[in-house]
């Protein structure tokens, strides 16, 4: 049934309704009207109520979702970053203390960024905050990442030192003895020297880490970045060098020692 031929239909339908009624077409008609009239009577306070229930709509209520969203994301991220940080290994714990201060203030950053989001009367307003917490979290995870790095630098310096002790030790030894062992002293010397330029790289590369904001910046993130990382490179050629000499001393201190165990 076409559209066009509904109301010749129901025309029909509604003239067999009122013959099998026993109604006359103009009887019926006005109880239609009358019906209909009632009909609009009930309507009158349900229109009433929806205009006063009416509420204005918040046309940014889903960007704000998502922004709350992604920045609850970030702070959880931060919190597993401040956990992993508090049981490393590889931090000392005046390190340990300063990234948590650093992960406090990151996540009260991102509390205000949510805030901004609440507070927010337009999208790029939202984007702004989202964007800001965005780079609160990579901030925390850069500090992690080059606190980390900075500890293993010490560890790794701090395993050559004990290898060089061993070894001046048993140096020490040929020398009561009337040996000389200047070269064995001699790279030792030159691996202490360059264990201090990695220790102070470690260092520097660390302080590059806590010196970055909470309200960071995406310049601010990469300057940090790029310092810290050149220090870190310069430890880790100072490390390979101080190896070199370790293992120069440890080959002198077995050709003074040969002689001896010959003889033994």
């Amino acid at each position: 049934m076409t559209r066009l031929t509904r109301p010749a239909a129901a025309g029909i339908a509604f003239l067999l309704t009122c013959g099998a009624l026993g109604a006359t077409p103009a009887l019926a008609v006005t109880g239609n009207a009358h019906a209909h009239a009632k009909a609009a009577g009930h309507s009158r306070p349900a229109h009433k109520h929806a205009a006063a229930s009416h509420k204005p709509v918040d046309k940014l209520a889903g960007a704000r979702k998502g922004a709350s969203k992604a920045l609850a994301a970030g702070a959880a991220r931060v919190r597993r970053i401040a956990a992993a940080e508090a049981a490393s290994a590889l931090l000392s714990a005046d390190d340990k203390a300063g990234l948590a201060a650093a992960t406090a203030a990151d996540l009260a950053a991102l509390t205000a960024d949510g805030a901004a989001v609440t507070a927010a009367t337009s999208g790029p307003a939202i984007r702004a905050a989202v964007e800001a917490g965005l780079r609160t979290v990579q901030g925390a995870e850069l500090q992690y990442q080059l606190g980390t790095a900075a500890g293993r630098t010490v560890a790794a310096a701090a395993k050559l030192a004990a290898g060089a002790d061993e070894l001046d030790g048993q140096a020490d030894e040929l020398a009561t003895a009337g040996t000389d062992v200047s070269t064995v002293s001699t790279p030792l010397a030159d691996l202490a020297g360059k264990l201090d330029q990695a220790r102070s790289g470690a260092a520097a590369a660390m302080a590059a880490a806590l010196a970055v904001p909470a309200t960071v910046t995406a310049v601010q993130l990469r300057s940090a970045r790029t310092t810290a990382r050149a220090e870190l490179a310069a430890a880790a050629a100072a490390l390979a060098a101080a190896g070199q000499d370790l293992a120069t001393a440890t080959a002198a201190l077995e050709a003074l020692q040969a002689p001896v165990d010959s003889t033994e």
